[in-house]
Parts: C-alpha cells; sequence; structure tokens
C-alpha cells in the first residue's frame, strides 16, 4: 500500500512539473508576441536624410579590345601641329617688283600690281626673232630674249620688237649685262612707229654704270641724245649684272627709272612720236660678238592726267 502510494506522488510530481514548465513556456511565448507587435506599431527613430542614388546607366559592353599602350619610336612619332601640305596650281612669277622712290613719284596712280601687259618671253612669237651674220641676232630661248651684236664697228641699233602697242604708258624691261665692257650698252625703246622705223625713244644702260636718253628718226636723219651719259649709282655694272629699266612717258614728258629710282627726266615739246611698239637691243661699242638677255616685260596704261 505505502509502496503504491509512492509511486502515485511521483506521477503526480511528474506530471506537475511537466505542466508548470508548459505554462512557463506559454507565458514567454505570450510575453515576446506583446513585444514585437508593440515595436511595429512605435514610431521610427530619428535618423540621418540619405540623397537619392542616381540611375547609374546600363554598361556598354566594348565592340574591340582595348588599346595596348606601345612605346613610340622614330618612325611612329607624329607631330600633332603638323598639317598635311595642300596642292597648288603652279603660276608663273609676277613681273620684277619696283618700289616707289618718293611722294612725287609718279607711279603711285598706277595699278602697280597689276600691269596692262606683261611678258616672260616663253612665247618664241612675241619677239620679232632673226640672225644676221654680221649684223645681230634676236631669239627667245630659256624664258629670255636672248641678243647679240656681232660687230661694234658697225654703230647702226639693230633690234627686236614686240608687237604690242602704247601711248601715253609706263614700260619696264629687266636687261643682264653680256660679258661687256665700257659703254657697251643694253637699250629700251618705247613708240616705235612700225611705218617709220627706226623711231621711238630710248633708255640706255652701259657696262660702265651710265645712261642717256635718245629720240630716234628713220633713215636718213640722225639720232638725238635728248640727255647724255650720266653716271648713276643706282645701275649694276659690270658684265653679268642686271638692271631693270623703266620709262614714263606721258605726251611729251619722259621720266627714266633704273632698278625703281628715278634717275632723270626730259620735256619733248614736239614728241613726234605719240604712239607705237616697243624694242630692246644691245649696242657694242668695244665688244665683237656682245651678247645681252632680256626678261619680264611689263606696261601700264597712263589714263588722262588733269
Amino acid at each position: 500500500m505505502s509502496e503504491e502510494k509512492g509511486n502515485s506522488l511521483s506521477a503526480e510530481r511528474i506530471i506537475l512539473i511537466v505542466v508548470s514548465t508548459l505554462l512557463v513556456i506559454t507565458l514567454a511565448y505570450l510575453g515576446v508576441s506583446a513585444l514585437v507587435r508593440r515595436g511595429q506599431e512605435a514610431p521610427p527613430p530619428d535618423v540621418a536624410p540619405v540623397d537619392p542614388v542616381e540611375e547609374q546607366p546600363a554598361a556598354v559592353l566594348p565592340t574591340e579590345p582595348p588599346a595596348v599602350a606601345v612605346e613610340p619610336t622614330s618612325e611612329s612619332v607624329v607631330d600633332a601641329d603638323a598639317t598635311p601640305t595642300p596642292r597648288r596650281l603652279t603660276l608663273a612669277p609676277t613681273p620684277t617688283p619696283f618700289t616707289l622712290s618718293g611722294e612725287d613719284d609718279p607711279r603711285a596712280i598706277l595699278d602697280l600690281l597689276n600691269p596692262f601687259h606683261f611678258d616672260y618671253f616663253d612665247n618664241p612669237d612675241s619677239w620679232f626673232d632673226y640672225d644676221s651674220e654680221g649684223f645681230a641676232a634676236y631669239s627667245i630661248q630659256g624664258g629670255k630674249l636672248q641678243a647679240k651684236d656681232y660687230d661694234p664697228v658697225n654703230t647702226d641699233v639693230y633690234w627686236s620688237f614686240s608687237a604690242q602697242q602704247s601711248g601715253n604708258l609706263y614700260a619696264e624691261i629687266s636687261a643682264t649685262n653680256g660679258d661687256c665692257i665700257g659703254r657697251d650698252t643694253v637699250g629700251f625703246v618705247v613708240r616705235i612707229d612700225p611705218e617709220q622705223s627706226p623711231s621711238g625713244y630710248a633708255l640706255e644702260v652701259a657696262c660702265n654704270g651710265a645712261w642717256r636718253f635718245l629720240r630716234f628718226h628713220p633713215s636718213g636723219k640722225p639720232t638725238v641724245t635728248l640727255i647724255d651719259w650720266t653716271a648713276s649709282d643706282t645701275i649694276h655694272q659690270g658684265p653679268v649684272a642686271t638692271n631693270r629699266m623703266g620709262i614714263w612717258a606721258y605726251q611729251g614728258k619722259f621720266q627714266m627709272f633704273i632698278n625703281g629710282f628715278h634717275v632723270g627726266e626730259y620735256f619733248d615739246s614736239s614728241y613726234p612720236w605719240s604712239y607705237g611698239v616697243f624694242a630692246a637691243y644691245v649696242r657694242a661699242e668695244t665688244t665683237f660678238d656682245l651678247t645681252a638677255q632680256f626678261d619680264d616685260f611689263s606696261f601700264w596704261h597712263i589714263r588722262f592726267i588733269e
């Protein structure tokens, strides 16, 4: 009887312990649930504002592999500032430029950069050519008018002329001496009457650095020296020297220029030759077979001057 009672108490104690444990668990669960519900209903704590994150564009995958850095070599270095050389049409050079000698230079009224006519002597038909043994020879070769005076004993003038004509004008031509000496000369003529040759007005430049101004007349009449030989520092002297000869001719007033500088003037009240063609010549005084070359012929018409 006592054993049964002891066993019964033990069983009851066990049941009590189990029930107590379940009760504790139930109470704990209820407590935790209450805390969770309270936390969800409570207002959120203060926090610092966070800037919205900008949406980044989608990454673009490269279509080509990235370039690999290479050390430059002498062959691969390119000047970043260099520009390709443009292709250009090759033009003939302009006539030899000249400089005004002063405020009173009459050429100031001309369009100096645009002569009415210029000739580079590249057309063999633009000047009269011939070769008369014992007298003279003229021909266009190498872009120049080649001139030769065979005999200094023959003092007549033999020239080559152009078909270009003008009256009131300024004209220039470049002349290069041959193996000259002393008064061996080169000459430039304006206003030659084709029906009365020789005629016109001539500027002569000598090998020794002097110049003179002449008026030619047809055969039977003497050549008139309007200004006799005059030395000038503007003249390039000696063999192979080149001089730029210029003549201003307006009605009866003439002004002479050499290498761009004014060297003299003359007024011819009659001026029998008012219109005509041009000529160039070499005249020997001492040297046999004296040569010269002419280049860059140009002229400007002078409009009426009030």
